[in-house]
Protein backbone atom coordinates (compact mmCIF):
# COMPACT_ATOMS: atom_id res chain seq x y z
CA UNK A 1 0.00 0.00 0.00
CA UNK A 2 1.31 3.21 -0.70
CA UNK A 3 2.01 5.99 2.04
CA UNK A 4 1.32 8.70 -0.18
CA UNK A 5 -1.61 11.89 -0.31
CA UNK A 6 -2.57 12.83 -3.46
CA UNK A 7 -3.91 16.40 -3.36
CA UNK A 8 -5.43 18.27 -6.06
CA UNK A 9 -5.85 21.96 -5.79
CA UNK A 10 -8.18 23.44 -8.28
CA UNK A 11 -9.39 27.45 -8.84
CA UNK A 12 -12.84 26.81 -10.67
CA UNK A 13 -13.05 30.00 -12.25
CA UNK A 14 -16.04 31.28 -10.59
CA UNK A 15 -17.55 27.79 -11.32
CA UNK A 16 -17.10 27.89 -15.08
CA UNK A 17 -15.24 24.46 -14.74
CA UNK A 18 -17.51 21.64 -16.11
CA UNK A 19 -18.37 19.52 -13.13
CA UNK A 20 -18.24 16.09 -15.31
CA UNK A 21 -14.59 16.86 -16.73
CA UNK A 22 -13.14 17.18 -13.39
CA UNK A 23 -15.27 14.34 -11.76
CA UNK A 24 -13.22 12.48 -14.35
CA UNK A 25 -9.81 13.99 -13.47
CA UNK A 26 -10.35 13.33 -9.84
CA UNK A 27 -11.08 9.67 -10.31
CA UNK A 28 -8.40 8.99 -13.03
CA UNK A 29 -6.08 10.50 -10.99
CA UNK A 30 -7.19 8.78 -7.49
CA UNK A 31 -7.04 11.53 -5.75
CA UNK A 32 -7.63 11.82 -2.08
CA UNK A 33 -8.14 15.72 -1.47
CA UNK A 34 -8.94 18.26 -3.32
CA UNK A 35 -8.98 21.90 -2.28
CA UNK A 36 -11.21 24.15 -4.50
CA UNK A 37 -11.47 28.00 -4.94
CA UNK A 38 -14.26 29.63 -6.67
CA UNK A 39 -16.86 26.94 -6.20
CA UNK A 40 -20.17 27.64 -6.93
CA UNK A 41 -23.28 24.84 -6.06
CA UNK A 42 -23.47 23.01 -9.00
CA UNK A 43 -19.62 22.04 -8.70
CA UNK A 44 -19.92 21.46 -5.40
CA UNK A 45 -22.78 18.69 -5.68
CA UNK A 46 -20.81 17.15 -8.28
CA UNK A 47 -17.71 16.94 -5.84
CA UNK A 48 -19.42 15.72 -3.06
CA UNK A 49 -20.65 13.00 -5.49
CA UNK A 50 -17.25 11.53 -5.80
CA UNK A 51 -15.19 12.72 -2.03
CA UNK A 52 -18.15 12.42 0.64
CA UNK A 53 -15.86 13.61 3.10
CA UNK A 54 -15.10 17.17 4.35
CA UNK A 55 -16.90 20.25 3.32
CA UNK A 56 -17.37 22.86 1.10
CA UNK A 57 -18.73 26.74 1.16
CA UNK A 58 -20.15 27.55 -2.43
CA UNK A 59 -20.56 31.30 -3.80
CA UNK A 60 -22.11 32.85 -6.43
CA UNK A 61 -19.39 35.37 -6.66
CA UNK A 62 -15.75 33.80 -7.03
CA UNK A 63 -15.16 33.33 -2.44
CA UNK A 64 -16.62 29.86 -2.72
CA UNK A 65 -13.96 27.45 -1.14
CA UNK A 66 -13.91 24.31 0.22
CA UNK A 67 -11.86 20.68 0.65
CA UNK A 68 -13.18 16.81 -0.38
CA UNK A 69 -11.60 14.11 1.08
CA UNK A 70 -12.06 10.06 0.45
CA UNK A 71 -11.95 9.70 4.30
CA UNK A 72 -13.03 11.12 7.11
CA UNK A 73 -11.73 14.69 7.65
CA UNK A 74 -12.25 17.39 10.09
CA UNK A 75 -13.07 20.78 8.25
CA UNK A 76 -13.04 24.22 9.54
CA UNK A 77 -12.11 27.92 8.57
CA UNK A 78 -10.12 30.23 10.26
CA UNK A 79 -10.51 33.98 9.93
CA UNK A 80 -8.67 35.81 7.03
CA UNK A 81 -9.74 39.34 5.72
CA UNK A 82 -12.41 39.17 2.49
CA UNK A 83 -11.74 35.03 2.17
CA UNK A 84 -11.66 32.57 5.11
CA UNK A 85 -8.93 29.99 5.16
CA UNK A 86 -9.72 26.54 5.02
CA UNK A 87 -8.37 23.54 7.08
CA UNK A 88 -8.74 19.81 6.76
CA UNK A 89 -7.32 17.66 9.97
CA UNK A 90 -6.29 14.15 9.00
CA UNK A 91 -6.40 11.57 11.51
CA UNK A 92 -4.11 7.88 11.29
CA UNK A 93 -7.34 6.70 12.29
CA UNK A 94 -9.12 7.55 9.23
CA UNK A 95 -5.98 7.98 6.78
CA UNK A 96 -3.92 4.72 7.12
CA UNK A 97 -0.72 6.57 5.45
CA UNK A 98 -0.19 8.48 8.44
CA UNK A 99 1.61 7.86 11.67
CA UNK A 100 0.21 11.38 13.35
CA UNK A 101 -2.38 13.91 12.30
CA UNK A 102 -1.17 16.28 9.12
CA UNK A 103 -3.29 19.23 8.01
CA UNK A 104 -3.91 20.62 4.62
CA UNK A 105 -4.71 24.28 4.10
CA UNK A 106 -6.29 25.44 1.25
CA UNK A 107 -6.35 29.46 0.78
CA UNK A 108 -6.92 31.88 -1.86
CA UNK A 109 -5.40 35.08 -1.88
CA UNK A 110 -7.03 38.26 -2.91
CA UNK A 111 -5.41 38.96 -7.05
CA UNK A 112 -3.70 42.45 -7.51
CA UNK A 113 -4.69 42.90 -10.60
CA UNK A 114 -8.06 43.96 -10.71
CA UNK A 115 -8.80 47.62 -10.04
CA UNK A 116 -8.34 49.54 -7.53
CA UNK A 117 -5.27 47.99 -6.71
CA UNK A 118 -4.35 49.48 -3.16
CA UNK A 119 -7.24 48.24 -1.29
CA UNK A 120 -6.41 45.07 -2.57
CA UNK A 121 -2.82 45.34 -1.48
CA UNK A 122 -3.90 46.18 1.80
CA UNK A 123 -6.19 42.90 1.97
CA UNK A 124 -3.31 40.38 0.05
CA UNK A 125 -1.19 41.46 3.02
CA UNK A 126 -3.71 40.98 5.66
CA UNK A 127 -4.17 37.78 4.11
CA UNK A 128 -0.73 36.67 4.03
CA UNK A 129 -0.42 37.50 7.75
CA UNK A 130 -3.71 35.96 9.23
CA UNK A 131 -2.08 32.76 7.23
CA UNK A 132 1.65 33.09 9.09
CA UNK A 133 -0.41 33.81 12.32
CA UNK A 134 -2.00 30.53 11.90
CA UNK A 135 0.86 28.62 11.20
CA UNK A 136 3.18 29.91 13.87
CA UNK A 137 0.03 28.74 16.29
CA UNK A 138 0.96 25.13 16.34
CA UNK A 139 3.99 25.40 14.34
CA UNK A 140 5.33 21.46 14.66
CA UNK A 141 1.85 20.54 13.05
CA UNK A 142 2.81 18.62 9.26
CA UNK A 143 1.18 20.90 6.95
CA UNK A 144 0.37 21.70 3.01
CA UNK A 145 -0.81 24.70 2.33
CA UNK A 146 -2.37 25.08 -0.90
CA UNK A 147 -4.58 27.18 -3.26
CA UNK A 148 -4.44 30.08 -5.70
CA UNK A 149 -1.81 32.74 -4.25
CA UNK A 150 -2.13 35.33 -6.87
CA UNK A 151 2.01 35.50 -6.41
CA UNK A 152 4.13 33.87 -8.93
CA UNK A 153 7.82 33.08 -7.53
CA UNK A 154 9.03 36.41 -7.92
CA UNK A 155 6.49 38.20 -5.86
CA UNK A 156 6.27 39.13 -2.28
CA UNK A 157 3.62 36.71 -1.15
CA UNK A 158 5.41 33.71 -2.70
CA UNK A 159 8.70 34.89 -1.45
CA UNK A 160 7.40 35.32 2.59
CA UNK A 161 6.31 31.59 2.41
CA UNK A 162 9.06 30.02 0.31
CA UNK A 163 11.58 31.36 3.30
CA UNK A 164 10.16 29.38 5.67
CA UNK A 165 8.32 26.23 4.05
CA UNK A 166 9.12 24.21 1.02
CA UNK A 167 7.49 24.43 -2.34
CA UNK A 168 6.57 20.77 -3.82
CA UNK A 169 7.43 22.30 -7.14
CA UNK A 170 10.56 23.00 -6.32
CA UNK A 171 11.57 20.00 -4.29
CA UNK A 172 10.22 17.72 -6.05
CA UNK A 173 11.63 18.31 -9.54
CA UNK A 174 15.25 18.21 -10.42
CA UNK A 175 15.70 21.21 -12.19
CA UNK A 176 14.16 24.30 -11.18
CA UNK A 177 13.96 25.69 -15.16
CA UNK A 178 10.49 23.65 -15.23
CA UNK A 179 8.17 26.14 -13.60
CA UNK A 180 5.12 24.32 -14.03
CA UNK A 181 2.90 26.94 -14.89
CA UNK A 182 -0.61 27.17 -13.92
CA UNK A 183 -1.94 30.49 -15.29
CA UNK A 184 -3.54 32.00 -17.21
CA UNK A 185 -4.82 29.01 -19.51
CA UNK A 186 -6.65 29.90 -22.93
CA UNK A 187 -7.53 26.63 -24.94
CA UNK A 188 -8.24 28.94 -27.63
CA UNK A 189 -5.14 30.35 -28.59
CA UNK A 190 -2.80 27.50 -27.26
CA UNK A 191 -1.71 28.78 -24.33
CA UNK A 192 -1.32 26.05 -21.07
CA UNK A 193 -0.11 28.95 -18.64
CA UNK A 194 2.65 31.31 -18.48
CA UNK A 195 3.56 31.67 -14.74
CA UNK A 196 3.06 29.40 -11.73
CA UNK A 197 0.47 31.34 -9.49
CA UNK A 198 -1.05 28.29 -7.65
CA UNK A 199 1.40 26.37 -5.17
CA UNK A 200 1.58 23.71 -2.87
CA UNK A 201 4.03 24.83 0.58
CA UNK A 202 5.08 22.28 2.67
CA UNK A 203 5.90 21.84 6.78
CA UNK A 204 7.24 18.83 7.94
CA UNK A 205 6.59 16.35 4.76
CA UNK A 206 7.99 15.14 1.69
CA UNK A 207 6.73 16.02 -2.09
CA UNK A 208 7.19 13.55 -3.85
CA UNK A 209 6.05 14.25 -7.39
CA UNK A 210 3.80 17.37 -8.84
CA UNK A 211 2.27 17.64 -12.18
CA UNK A 212 -0.04 20.41 -13.56
CA UNK A 213 -3.77 18.99 -14.68
CA UNK A 214 -6.10 20.30 -17.06
CA UNK A 215 -9.26 22.10 -15.60
CA UNK A 216 -11.68 22.47 -18.99
CA UNK A 217 -13.55 25.63 -18.56
CA UNK A 218 -10.99 27.02 -16.17
CA UNK A 219 -8.46 29.85 -16.33
CA UNK A 220 -6.17 27.82 -14.24
CA UNK A 221 -4.52 24.57 -14.25
CA UNK A 222 -4.69 22.28 -11.25
CA UNK A 223 -1.55 21.25 -9.39
CA UNK A 224 -1.59 17.77 -8.51
CA UNK A 225 0.62 16.90 -5.71
CA UNK A 226 1.77 13.48 -3.79
CA UNK A 227 2.97 14.01 -0.42
CA UNK A 228 4.29 11.21 2.43
CA UNK A 229 5.04 11.94 6.09
CA UNK A 230 9.16 13.13 6.22
CA UNK A 231 11.05 10.10 6.88
CA UNK A 232 13.35 10.58 10.53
Amino acid sequence: MSSAIRILTANLRSGRADPVALAAIIEGLAVDVVCVQEIVTRLAEALAKILPAGKLGPDEINRGLGIVCRHDVEVEQFELPDRDGWVARLSPASWRQLSEPIEIVNVHIMGPHTWPYFPRRHTRRGQLAGLLRFLDEQPHVPRAILGDFNSSPVWPVYRRLAARLTDSVVASQRSRLRRSPTWPRVPAIGLAGLIRIDHCFLSKLTALSTRVVPLPGSDHLGLCVDIQEEIP
